[in-house]
Order: C-alpha cells, then structure tokens, then sequence
C-alpha cells in the first residue's frame, strides 16, 4: 500500500463523522420561537407548554409550503415589582415570529410602544376595554373576551334571571373604572338603575351607608383584597342581600373571605375549570396531569393562544394577517373568531360562575357572542388539535362535522335528495365511501347517509372504508319558474324580551321587528295590552326598508300580581301598512312572560342529615329547614303564614314558579315532605320562619344522607 494511499484512509476516517454531523444537522427539522412574558410556572408559560408538547408530538407545525416546524418557548421574567420593560427588550433580540403576554391591561399599556416596536404579533391575555382601541399598529391581540362582555353578561343575570332592576355598584379603586363602566353601559341597555358609590373614605364608613338602606344587589369593582373586606364587612352587618365581583373565582379572593361566607357569590370569567364541556375537561386533566395543578383562565387562554399561532402559520401571508382571518376555531374558551368579534380580539365567551358551600365555582350560565347559551351545551365539541391524528375508534373510521350544519343526502352527490341534517361538532362512524373518497356514507335514521367530505373531518385509516355502490340518480324533477318577489312589505314581530318582569318596576320589551317583504314600509305602530292590568304599550315606527329589521322598546310597569301570561304584540296595530297576504300575519306574534316579585336571595346548597339552613342567610341564623332520615322538614310547625312547605310541581317549575302561588291555599301548608317525594326537578314553595316566600328545586338527593337543591327567596 503506497503512502498517499494510507493518508486518504486515514482522512476519510475523520472526514465520515463530519459528513454524519452535517446529514443529522441538515435533516433537523427548523424552529420557529414564540416568546413568553410571565414566570417559568405562571399561567400563561404553562398553558403554551402545554399546547407546544401536543403540537411537537404530533410531528409540528406545517407551513405554507409544506415544511413541517417545531415551536419553541422563549420565557423572559417581569421584574419583581411586575415590570415588563427588560423582558420586552430581552425578548427583542431573540428571533421570534410572536409574542404571548404580558397579563395585566397596566403592563401592556404602560409599554405599549415597545410591544408595537417588536414587529411582530403580540397576544395578550389582559382584559381592558381600551386596549385594542390604544393600538395603532394592529399588532396587539386580545386573547380572552374583554371586560364589556363579562359585564353585559353579569347584568343579563341580573336583570333577566334575578328580575333585579336596581343595581348597586361599588367602585373601590381607579384601576378597576374600565370594568365598572362596561358594567353600567351593560345595566343601562337592559333599562336597570344603576346606584352608584366610589370609595373615597374607609371600608367600614362606605358599609354603614350601604346598610342605611340595604340594597338587593351590590356589585363590587377592585383588588381582590378590598372586595373581600367590603364583602365580610357587609354580611357582618346583617346585610343579606345578592353580592357579585367579576373577580370571584380568583383565589386571593375566595382565601380572605370565611369559608362559611362564600356561598352564593356571583362573578365572571371567561373560562372555568368548572366548565363541563368535552374540550374544558380534556383540557383540565391534560394540564393538571402535566403541571399538578389547576389551570385557570390565562391558561387556557394561552394554550388557545399557541394554537392560533400554529394555523396562521400554516397560511400563505404575514402572520398577523393570517391570525385575522381565522375563522370559526374551536378553542378550550369556545369559538375563537375574529369575524364576530372586533379585529384583533378572538373571543366573546364568558362564564357566569357562583361560589359554592366548600369554595369551589359553580357555572350557571355562558354567554358567547353575547347571547346566553343553553344549559349543560358546551359552545365547541369538535377536537382542537391543529394536526388531526386521532386513531379510529374501535366502530372504525369516524367522522366529525365542521360547519354549522350539513345536508346528509341519498346518494353521493348535490343531485340527490336531503334526508336530514347534521350539527356541527357531531361525530359518525363511516360505514362506506366513493372510490375517490370524496363522499363518505353513515347509518342515519335508519337508512344510508351520504356526506360531502370537503366539510368534514375523517380520522382512522380510510383503506378500511369499503366502497359502496352508487345509488340511482333520481328522476330530476319538471323546472318551475321562481316566483318574483312583490314589491309589498310584511311586518312581523321576530322575538321579544325579556320574559320575566319585577312588579312595579319599569321595564322595556325589546321587540324586534322585520320587514320580511320586496316593497319598503311607511308609518306603523308596533303594541300590545299585557296581563295583569290590561296595561297598553306601543311604538311608533317612522318606516322601515325592505329586508331591514329594527328594535323597538315597549315600556311596561306591572302592579304587584304575579303570574305567567300570553299575551300577543300586534306587528301592524292599525293596519297602516298594505301587506297583501302578509295581513294574516300581524297577530302571529305570542309573548310568552312571567311576572314576580323582587329578589333577595338566591343560592344552591346541599345539606346532609340533620343539617339546618336559614335561607335568608341572616348574619344571626333564624333556621327554616332541616334534612332527616324522613325527608325535608321545616324547623316548626307550619302556622299558615311561618314555617311551612309544600309541592308546587307539576303545575309549575322552577322557571314558572312565582309569589303569588306561594301560598297555605296552595298547598304551602305542611311542616315535612317525604323522600319519596323530592326527586330531581321538584318545585317546591317555602313559606319561611320570617314569613317570606321561596322557592326550592330538588337538584340532586340521596336519600336519607343528603340533598341538594337551588332556591330564591322573595322580598315581602
């Protein structure tokens, strides 16, 4: 062997390493960094860790062309007295393609110019009305529902749900104006008053002038801390009333206040660990598994966050317009949509939550897009993982419907007639598919099913889906001319609210009226005459265009009979507007609506053997009922007008149940009822120790051990 050939073995020795190196460098897969401002175990750094695993395990992130992205965290601290100035400058050096943080609406607009001077998409957990309004650079993304929406849905509770019409607020420090504002706006649209007081002296004094003469409802604006000592102080005074702090969920909230006192506290927020939709729950044990603890609302916002950045990466386009035009994602929150909300802010969902005996948070009710959702339907059921690779199910492949609804047909094709329709988030086994797997067929109401597949979701190994025959197109059916639309308005009465109503005090009808006809509509007055009272109430409208639909306000003061009415507000009163067949329909309209008395109270509980309640929650307990082995029992005897119960079901629920019928003469005339009668969604009426009128709902019992039930207590 020659000595040059010796010299070229021993240098390929060293060069193949290299070359291995170099191969393992060029096949690693490329990263893109988003930067954190929060601790290493704050809210928002955990929840985006989280979501960065999913993703990352999941093969990444696939871009706009194709190639396939890891993310990376980059987590810069705010200084210990909360500043983010050096984390904001640190984080500008570090190469990223966006931003999630800081917290708080006063760390982001105290350093708005250098968040806008990054370049990039900032996402912000913080809350403040005016933060999006403050930027310029429409760089800023809000990433949990602003604090106008949490209070327009605590005053629809309120108002709606409580029947309270007169609202006291207390603002108890400058930092919290945005809140209460957006809180009274809220209350002004719903026809509620507003009292408001403003902290300007101690606690205690404000306390003494709030008990002077005592109101139904206080809602309460600022720090944790000072919420809680003004709550304390009120109910140490005697003050019974409803209490409610946006912040209630909060922990340095629910820790200052005694155990004993914290039931029946009403707040908002835009996500709970309480929430009981299928996404909330596989969140909540996903992120307790991996951190040991429990997520709340910043988290979820910031694991929602991640997923946001993932899919505008996928787009073609700079990423703060991708992140713009997202549409319709399914989130941990709820719908994550920029088109229904302001540029710039991707949620509108938030819960109503109440705390309960043990300090934990109750949902009763949720609100997206600013209207309440149905009870125990969660916003999104769809799976929020933005690289779908879910295994089959052990019934095969499964599909999931991603629009709002979707036409199941007869056949593969436009062609064939409707059978029915699907919801969005609803979930099929797939039974069969076309050869090019364009339509996938179901079992539905007992016949075969074909769904176009661009609208939906396939998980599972589609090699397993036999081909299905195709059925025989049908017979096209004889064309028919389409009819012209007339140039004639139709006036009609869409909806009206609200249902419930407080006797004697004044209320608007929300009536929305439509001209559903081809011709414009001159002078018309919308009315109706409402029970009890025979009490008349109109609005005159000047006009209203073809197509166009308009809100009119009826103002109405019931006297103090309670009750459930059906009365019908006429579209058209006096006939003013030619409508040709559309006549028929003036009268079309029926309002459903319950009028009741003032609230004072209303809670839920659970109370096991032998325990007692006082319902009226007096600072002094004057005991109502008591559980036993036997059943429900009032603490004495029934005397006719103190101390008595008795069943209000079936005649009426919860919903129906109202002051009036809370009576000896209607069965409220008993000091006990046996388990045997106290199942799951029993009304029942309370005539109390002090002789005012409540209602109870059996929500839940076990009987002889304990039960729980939701109750409201009446103002005599």
């Amino acid at each position: 062997m020659t000595k040059r050939s010796i010299l070229l073995i021993v240098a390929l020795c060293f060069l193949l390493p290299v070359l291995a190196i170099t191969a393992q460098n060029d096949d690693a897969q490329p990263t893109f960094r988003i930067g954190i401002i929060d601790t290493e175990r704050g809210s928002i750094a955990q929840g985006a860790r989280l979501a960065v695993r999913e993703i990352n395990s999941a093969g990444g992130v696939v871009g706009a062309d194709g190639t396939r992205f890891r993310l990376e965290l980059v987590v810069e601290t705010p200084a210990e007295d909360q500043t983010v100035t050096n984390a904001i400058n640190n984080l500008s050096q570090a190469s990223l393609i966006a931003v999630i943080g800081p917290e708080t609406t006063e760390q982001v607009l105290s350093n708005l110019p250098q968040l806008q001077d990054l370049g990039i998409p900032v996402l912000t957990p913080a809350i403040g009305d005016t933060i999006i309004a403050s930027d310029s650079s429409r760089r800023i993304f809000r990433i949990r529902a602003a604090e106008r929406f949490q209070g327009a849905a605590l005053a629809d509770i309120l108002v709606n749900q409580l029947n309270i019409q007169n609202v006291t607020t207390v603002q108890l420090d400058s930092a919290s104006t945005g809140g209460r504002v957006g809180f009274s706006i809220a209350l002004g649209n719903l026809g509620a008053v507003e009292n408001s007081f403003l902290l300007d002296g101690s606690i205690s004094d404000m306390v003494t002038e709030l008990v002077s003469d005592p109101p139904a409802v206080i809602v309460a604006f600022g720090a944790p801390d000072l919420a809680a000592t003004l709550y304390v102080s009120l109910r140490e005074s005697g003050w019974i009333g409803v209490f409610a702090y946006p912040q209630a969920e909060q922990a340095e909230f629910r820790e200052s206040v005694p155990l004993d006192m914290l039931r029946g506290v009403l707040g908002t927020t835009t996500w709970s660990f309480a929430s009981t939709d299928a996404i909330s729950i596989d969140f909540l044990t996903k992120y307790t598994r991996a951190v040991g603890a429990v997520p709340d609302a910043v988290a979820a916002a910031s694991y929602d966050a991640i997923y946001l950045i993932a899919e505008a990466i996928g787009q073609a386009g700079t990423l703060g317009d991708n992140l713009n035009a997202i549409r319709n994602r399914n989130g941990v929150q709820g719908m994550l949509n920029p088109s229904s909300t302001p540029p710039q802010e991707f949620v509108d969902s938030v819960a109503v939550i109440q705390l309960n005996t043990f300090g934990g948070v109750d949902v009763v009710a949720r609100y997206a897009a600013g209207q309440r959702l149905p009870n125990d339907t969660p916003p999104t059921v769809a799976n929020i993982t933005p690289t779908p690779q879910a295994t089959a199910t052990p019934e095969g492949v499964v599909l999931t419907i991603q629009s709002n609804r979707q036409n199941v047909r007869t056949g593969p094709g436009l062609e064939y007639d409707i059978l029915g329709q699907v919801q969005q988030g609803e979930q099929f086994p797939v039974i069969g598919a076309t050869t090019d797997f364009s339509w996938v067929a179901i079992s539905y109401r007992g016949q075969t099913g074909w769904l176009a597949t661009y609208l939906l979701d396939v998980f599972g190994d589609r090699s397993t889906v036999p081909v299905l025959p195709i059925p025989p197109t049908p017979t096209p059916r004889p064309a028919t001319a389409t009819p012209t639309a007339l140039p004639i308005p139709d006036i009609i009465v869409l909806n009206a609210s609200p249902n419930t109503f407080t006797a004697g005090v004044t209320t608007n009808i929300n009536v929305t009226v439509r001209n559903q006809g081809g011709g414009d509509a001159g002078p018309f007055a919308i009315a109706t005459t409402l029970q009890p009272g025979n009490i008349f109430t109109s609005f005159n409208l000047v006009g209203l265009a073809a197509g166009a639909q308009q809100v009119v306000s009826l103002p109405v003061t019931f006297p103090t009979t309670t009750g459930n009415f059906s009365e019908v507000i006429v579209a058209d009163l006096n006939n003013e507007v030619s409508e040709g067949a559309g006549e028929g329909n003036n009268l079309a309209y029926v309002f459903n609506y319950k009028v009741d008395r003032q609230i004072i109270v209303i809670n839920s509980t659970t109370l096991s053997t032998s325990a007692q309640i006082d319902l009226e929650n007096n600072f002094t307990p004057i005991f109502d009922l008591q559980y036993t082995p036997a059943g429900l029992n009032t603490i004495n005897p029934c005397s006719g007008t103190t101390d008595c119960i008795g069943l209000l079901s079936p005649a009426l629920n919860w919903d129906t149940a109202h002051y009036d019928a809370i009576t000896s003469a209607n069965g409220i005339n008993a000091s006990s009822i046996a388990n045997s009668a106290l199942t799951p969604g029993t009304t029942i009426g309370v005539l109390t120790a002090e002789g005012r009128r409540a209602v109870l709902r059996i929500d839940a019992i076990n009987p002889g051990v304990s039960i729980s039930f939701t109750y409201r207590v009446y103002t005599p």
